[in-house]
């Protein structure tokens, strides 16, 4: 595969790969401790080459094959970085942001930032707030954060997460479900009822929460946090269509 291009923004070099094409462009945000190379991104880049539609694939500053301290990474600062990216390659016209996880957090964010650019988004268990919801901080934590900088937990996908000072400061000035998402353009949520990470109720919160009235969530009984199954995909890309 081809070295991503690169574009420096906020002291790092912001891995990216972009296909030009018809608009929106379509826009992949990736979950934490994630990157542009996981099978709901190529599937989604693939499946834009191939309808000829614009497509913008990104690492955060600080993960996959972006440079920067993953470390000094925060909801905000990714969030961005998303922007920066867009601007760079599709400075005028509508943007598509689909997010997975953290990703939908962030795509949540950049959307109300986006105003009327944005044609729609995507959430695949999308996971705003999860630092208030789903790391259940405890004493022990905050002394490695105070001492160390970060924490670790275990993860089902790879190696320990680790969960920095950074992050978890930042956050609260980026928290969303404690009032209205103002977010006019169609939104499509994806979650599965197996998600052993993200609530699967949250979905029902987030869709309750944004002020647009073109929400819709699909559910999928047997479906993990990864939604990363052929028929999963299909689901994924029957919602990008739609919106396209």
């Amino acid at each position: 595969m081809s070295i991503p291009q690169q574009f420096p923004h906020g002291g790092a070099c912001l891995a990216y790969r972009f296909s030009p094409g018809d608009g929106p462009l379509i826009v992949f945000l990736p979950g934490y401790m994630s990157d542009m190379s996981g099978a709901k991104a190529t599937t989604l880049a693939d499946w834009a080459r191939q309808n000829s539609r614009a497509c913008l694939r990104l690492d955060y500053s600080g993960c996959g094959a972006s440079t920067g301290d993953f470390l000094e990474g925060s909801i905000g600062r990714w969030t961005d970085d998303v922007l920066a990216l867009i601007d760079h390659v599709w400075p005028t016209g509508k943007v598509l942001l689909v997010g997975s996880s953290m990703g939908g957090w962030i795509a949540l964010l950049a959307g109300m930032r986006l105003k009327d650019r944005l044609a729609g988004l995507v959430g695949i268990a999308a996971a705003p707030d999860f630092t208030t919801w789903g790391l259940n901080i405890t004493d022990l934590d905050r002394e490695r954060l105070a001492s160390d900088g970060w924490f670790t937990r275990g993860s089902d996908y790879g190696a320990p997460y680790r969960y920095s000072r950074a992050l978890i400061d930042d956050a609260d000035a980026h928290l969303l479900m404690d009032g209205l998402i103002h977010l006019d353009a169609p939104v499509r949520l994806l979650q599965g009822q197996r998600d052993d990470a993200v609530p699967w109720r949250l979905a029902l919160d987030i869709a309750a929460r944004i002020t647009g009235e073109d929400v819709q969530l699909r559910l999928i009984k047997d479906g993990d946090h990864r939604l990363s199954r052929e028929s999963d995909l299909a689901a994924l890309l029957s919602m990008v269509g739609d919106l396209c």
